[in-house]
């Protein structure tokens, strides 16, 4: 099956975007078939951030996409479509750290919730960024729709879950959240500190 031009000409900036939208669809339909189970036992919290990532970079990466030069020069006002992030650097960030992470948290979560609980807190901070930079300059940005729909509500919803979950040890999960929000905080600072290196 041929790609249509407007998507064989798109420019994402290397290739594994296309895999977070290749597998979009098919995680969002393995939850959907599953959701009674997820349900069940409140392991939504766990696996439903896996597709939400997944669309959510489709978003930033593919359709519409731009989200490189965006973050790059708006955020960080660097001038450059691919600096302080790299292709290499966004590349680490969303599969190494966000794909290997998200699906550890949906896989081992039961046992060591405070994985999913850096997953969800983090969730959070990546919506808060996209929104904050939404509401600042009143446009719109490549992730902030994802991120205000679904990766907001379920950071939250999610984070609620685990803490009232009488399997789940809650210092285990504040520890995540914990972790979380200054694995958020580190990420600008190094981006910023890269930034000031570089200048």
């Amino acid at each position: 099956m041929r790609m249509p031009p407007a998507l064989r000409n798109r420019e994402t900036h290397g290739r594994w975007p296309w895999g977070s939208a290749a597998a979009a669809v098919p995680s969002t339909v393995a939850v959907y078939v599953a959701r009674e189970r997820l349900g069940r036992d409140g392991q939504w919290a766990l696996w439903l951030p896996l597709p939400v990532l997944f669309w959510h970079q489709t978003e930033e990466w593919v359709i519409p996409g731009g989200f490189l030069p965006w973050f790059n020069r708006e955020v960080t006002g660097s001038g450059e479509d691919e600096f302080p992030i790299t292709r290499g650097l966004g590349l680490f960030i969303n599969t190494q750290i966000g794909w290997t992470l998200t699906l550890l948290g949906a896989v081992l979560g039961r046992k060591h919730p405070a994985i999913p609980a850096v997953v969800l807190s983090m969730d959070v901070g990546n919506a808060a960024l996209h929104a904050g930079e939404l509401i600042r300059s009143r446009s719109y940005n490549p992730g902030s729709a994802t991120g205000s729909l679904l990766m907001l509500p379920l950071g939250v919803a999610g984070i609620v879950r685990l803490i009232r979950d009488p399997e789940v040890e809650t210092k285990q999960v504040l520890k995540g959240v914990a972790i979380g929000i200054a694995g958020s905080i580190a990420m600008m600072v190094v981006m910023k500190a890269r930034l000031r290196l570089r200048r």
